[in-house]
């Protein structure tokens, strides 16, 4: 059985390379799938976060709330490339080129500035998506954290939600029924938890 696997997935994964696909999404490649696949994996992330949220389980929601964030952030900086780096300096452009695109967690307050230069503003979110990714990683610990309870995490964990609910007019260019679907099913669950949009 274990022979029939490893053949099957030699197989696909050839089919694949022959497709011209690389193994991993190259945003330089194909900058429109690229921007889809974070848009995608951006709304299926706080679907979880609401699901870990309803079950009190606030640290491993607010690490997927946070990633959420993370995955629309790579999406917005490729699909505005151009203008980004219309606003930088060449430094910050070999920046982008090499990692930047893939809205690392140390440069996400810089993204959101430059994204701000270019008249998209997501301060804010990244600001409370970071609060969101230290309480992920060290609880209500008074020295790491930006939190005093954890009503706080609570409503910052909706708020991120909401805004991935809102995405959709900043990607007109790649909406899709897919994505449609995925945006409602996400709007049914951020209801469930009695926040209407």
């Amino acid at each position: 059985m274990l022979r029939i696997i490893n053949k099957a997935l030699k197989e696909s994964i050839t089919v694949v390379t022959n497709m011209g696909e690389v193994g991993y999404l190259d945003y330089k490649g194909n900058p429109r799938a690229y921007v889809y696949a974070k848009v995608l994996d951006g709304l299926t992330e706080a679907k979880p976060a609401l699901e870990m949220l309803s079950r009190g389980l606030l640290q491993n929601a607010a690490a997927k709330a946070f990633m959420s964030v993370k995955s629309i952030l790579s999406a917005l900086v490729v699909s505005n490339f151009g203008r980004l780096v219309e606003v930088v300096d060449v430094r910050r452009r070999v920046w982008y080129e090499r990692v930047g695109y893939s809205a690392p967690t140390t440069g996400l307050i810089g993204i959101s500035r430059d994204l701000g230069r270019i008249g998209i503003d997501v301060d804010k979110v990244v600001r409370i998506a970071l609060s969101l990714h230290r309480f992920s990683r060290n609880g209500l610990d008074p020295n790491l954290v930006d939190y005093g309870d954890l009503d706080e995490v609570r409503d910052d964990i909706i708020e991120v939600v909401r805004w991935v609910t809102e995405v959709e007019g900043l990607f007109r260019d790649v909406w899709d029924e897919g994505l449609g679907r995925e945006l409602e099913e996400l709007r049914a669950l951020l209801n469930r938890q009695g926040v209407k949009d």
